[in-house]
């Protein structure tokens, strides 16, 4: 396996191959935009790497709101948790859209990762994407304008669909940047006054990803 070969899920997919432990161990779920992908008790004990289609960590507060704490594509793991020995926050997993996850408990990756260097790597390379991930989250927050960090969030969404559509709520918006779905709304109608984006149900069009790249700024 070559360099330009080694991400996570090129890793893991080969290894399943040639690895029959590592085949057996691996499971394959599948599921649809809206399902629940794992449950705060099986997240503790389990690691999940994200095959195909995007997943949404969330916590949620005392108060009952929603809290976002990633929003993962294809590469990226999560139930990392259970590889370092400690339980972490109560964190569930649920699909945004259509997708599989490759599940394996985690004492298990733990043992095959001492046997077998490459899937070692595979994690690394995993936690590694989920480190980034996290830091750039932080940037956004810290740096950028709620009007910013809503065009890249959409811009991001966007990129699985040829038709620049993306399915969402307002609340769901809110909930991905950490805000309140009055300030999503309002930043909308801004962008739709200036023809960056038309609203249908339940999903807005991207009409002028220029605008909103430079809107943006220097995040994406």
């Amino acid at each position: 396996m070559d360099l330009g070969e080694r991400s996570a899920t090129k890793i893991f997919d080969h290894l399943a191959q040639q690895n029959q432990t590592v085949g057996e161990s691996l499971m394959v779920r599948s599921f649809q935009a809206g399902e629940t992908v794992c449950e705060a008790d099986e997240m503790i004990n389990t690691v999940f790497l994200v095959a195909s289609g995007r997943v949404q960590l969330y916590r949620t507060t005392q108060a009952g709101r929603r809290f976002v704490a990633a929003t993962l594509g294809p590469g990226s793991m999560f139930g990392e948790a259970s590889l370092l020995g400690g339980q972490g926050p109560d964190t569930r997993a649920v699909a945004l859209e259509s997708g599989t996850v490759w599940v394996m408990p985690g004492q298990q990756a733990l043992e095959i990762s001492s046997t077998e260097a490459m899937f070692g790597f595979g994690l690394m390379q995993a936690i590694g994407q989920r480190v980034v991930e996290a830091e750039n989250r932080l940037e956004q927050m810290a740096y950028s304008t709620i009007a910013s960090r809503l065009a890249a969030l959409l811009l991001e969404l966007s990129e699985d669909d040829p038709r620049d559509i993306v399915h969402v709520t307002h609340q769901e918006l809110a909930d991905m940047l950490g805000t309140w779905r009055e300030t999503i709304s309002k930043t909308l109608q801004d962008f739709r006054r200036r023809g960056l984006v038309a609203s249908g149900r339940r999903q807005l069009t991207l009409l002028d990803k220029g605008a909103l790249e430079l809107e943006v700024g220097g995040i994406v």
